[in-house]
């Protein structure tokens, strides 16, 4: 296989990108050193012809002022490779220089200035703006070309001049077209590339923080879920009813969603907060002693009512242990499931025998899921349902213990969620 042609040292001066040993506070400059290079050179190209044009026509002034430009020029490209600078300096240094240099060789045309020299710094002005949205890029391109047109029409057709010099008046609008049309051509390549930069960097930046507050969510959930294992530990469960009520929570609340039931209530936000809250919904059991925790028989009505303190005790433990959290919605939900997840919707649950609507959703929810898990689960004190007998159960205290329209839905995915029982089974 034939290696591929190197680059010449001449050529990748010129256009290649530095790294500037991958510095990356200097990236986006880096990005953008190639077409500006090209910008430099287009000009420097340009101005060299006119210094020959204007050497044979003998135009001193003119010919000193494009050995200057020349010279100008030459610096800027080579400066420009080792120069350390943000794009934003650099883009300022663009325009001014564009600015002052049309001022001037139109001054030498004998051109007078007017509002059009405005165009060209309002091209750059358009790369503060996103891209974002089809009208939006839409007005930054026409914003581009309406001043790059307007700039080269008022300049060559609506000014009164008397050139210093002795050119045909043919050569004299040929230089201007030529000269502004070079100008705005190397300029528009140049915005360009601070527009894809600009906007690619705009987008890296969305997803970076993105996944950062994703990557954070993920590390607070695991938290979360691992503190909830270690409480669940202790009643002798494996861990794994955190994962399996989880799930279920999950598969009930996207199917609630799906069949638009209190849609109201259960907006996108709602429903990920429910989700996130079901790992904490026994997070107050670390307050039951072990002796009653881990009891296998029949608990005494005092003991009845140390467990029953577990969901108090776990809204508690929320609101003190919880502060830095700065999602609102979250504490309350997480709370509210807490708190409410042993209520029945005929009102014989506890701590409160609140019933109904009265119950919060969220918590209407975790205690259909907690419930199951409970039955088809192998717990110290008992062993494991059939499912479908668990099933048969949740059918019978549908309107009783259970909200209806969340029953009904947690039936209607009864293969779903026999399947994460199986799965997950300890």
């Amino acid at each position: 296989m034939a290696d591929k042609p190197k680059k010449s040292k001449f050529s990748d001066f010129f256009v290649g990108t530095p790294a500037y040993n991958n510095d990356k506070d200097y990236a986006a400059y880096a990005a953008l050193t190639a077409p500006l290079n090209m910008f430099f050179l287009i000009c420097l190209v340009l101005h060299t012809g006119y210094l020959i044009l204007f050497s044979l026509n003998r135009l001193l002034i003119l010919q000193i002022f494009d050995f200057v430009a020349v010279i100008l020029y030459a610096t800027f490209v080579i400066l420009l490779k080792y120069f350390k600078g943000s794009w934003f300096p650099c883009t300022l240094l663009t325009v001014g220089e564009l600015f002052l240099h049309q001022i001037c060789a139109v001054a030498l045309f004998g051109l007078d200035p007017g509002f059009q020299y405005l165009m060209i710094p309002l091209m750059f002005l358009m790369v503060f703006i996103s891209k974002r949205g089809r009208m939006i890029r839409f007005i930054r391109r026409a914003v581009m070309i309406i001043s790059a047109f307007t700039f080269i029409f008022l300049v060559v057709y609506f000014n009164d001049y008397v050139p210093p010099y002795d050119l045909s008046q043919y050569i004299t609008t040929t230089l201007l077209i030529v000269n502004c049309t070079t100008s705005f051509l190397a300029t528009g390549i140049y915005a360009g590339r601070v527009f894809i930069s600009t906007d690619t960097k705009r987008s890296q930046l969305d997803v970076s923080v993105d996944e950062k507050i994703a990557r954070i969510e993920r590390m607070q959930n695991q938290i979360v879920i691992s503190f909830a294992n270690i409480i669940e530990a202790r009643d002798g469960s494996t861990g794994k009813h955190v994962l399996r009520t989880s799930e279920y929570v999950q598969a009930l609340v996207f199917e609630l969603q799906r069949r638009g039931n209190y849609s109201e209530t259960l907006t996108d936000k709602y429903a990920k907060n429910t989700i996130l809250s079901a790992p904490l919904h026994d997070i107050g059991k670390i307050t039951v002693p072990d002796a009653i925790l881990l009891k296998p028989g029949k608990l005494t009505d005092e003991e009845f009512n140390a467990i029953k303190n577990h969901t108090k005790n776990g809204k508690k433990i929320i609101e003190e242990s919880m502060t830095t959290i700065e999602n609102e919605d979250f504490l309350e939900i997480a709370k509210a499931v807490a708190l409410y997840h042993h209520e029945c919707w005929n009102g014989a649950g506890y701590p409160y025998g609140i019933k109904g609507f009265d119950i919060p959703l969220c918590a209407r929810i975790m205690t259909i899921a907690d419930v199951f898990d409970a039955l088809a689960a192998k717990r110290v004190y008992k062993k494991a349902m059939p499912i479908s007998e668990v099933f048969d159960i949740i059918r019978s205290e549908r309107g009783k213990k259970f909200d209806p329209v969340v029953t009904d839905a947690f039936l209607g995915i009864q293969e779903q969620i026999t399947s994460i029982a199986q799965s997950n089974a300890d």
